[in-house]
């Protein structure tokens, strides 16, 4: 993508949706010092552009871990055999998924499967489920318990605007 697409306004408005995802035009035109219909034209040209993918809101995992404790979190790392993308798919589609990273094909792990849990039998049917899977190999198994996670939100954007 060549570098003109976006510019520093469209860095800021990024900022600001990240900060809070349901601004309204009108607020974000008055922080961004632009009228509301230049802002409402950048969303639509970074939703075209596929930077900005949806609009949702972000759970705080640790927050929500002190009110509920029993909901815990999981990183499944797993080996795939063959087809991939369509083991990705598939596991995308099942509620206790949070989100799956994929690694370099070099890697000894192939994907990192988030997923969420509120109890032992819902793990244990998860992860019978992943070892039967052909394309699975179950010598490549990890299972890693998270009890907190920390990111970094603005990571990207600082990365953007250095260069």
């Amino acid at each position: 993508m060549p570098k003109n697409i976006i510019d520093a306004l469209d860095i800021e408005l990024l900022k600001q949706l990240l900060e809070d995802s349901t601004q309204s035009s009108r607020t974000l035109s008055k922080k961004l010092n632009a009228h509301k219909d230049t802002i409402r034209k950048r969303t639509q040209k970074l939703c075209k552009l596929g930077i900005i993918e949806r609009f949702s809101i972000l759970i705080n995992q640790s927050k929500l871990y002190e009110v509920y404790p029993f909901i815990w979190r999981v990183i499944f790392s797993i080996g795939i055999i063959k087809n991939r993308t369509e083991l990705i798919k598939e596991l995308l589609e099942l509620p206790n998924v949070i989100e799956i990273d994929e690694a370099t094909p070099s890697a000894p792990h192939d994907i990192l499967v988030h997923a969420q849990f509120s109890n032992m039998k819902e793990f244990d049917k998860f992860t019978k489920y992943i070892k039967s899977k052909e394309n699975v190999d179950s010598s490549k198994f990890q299972v890693t318990p998270i009890r907190k996670q920390y990111r970094r939100r603005k990571r990207i954007i600082s990365a953007i605007i250095e260069k």
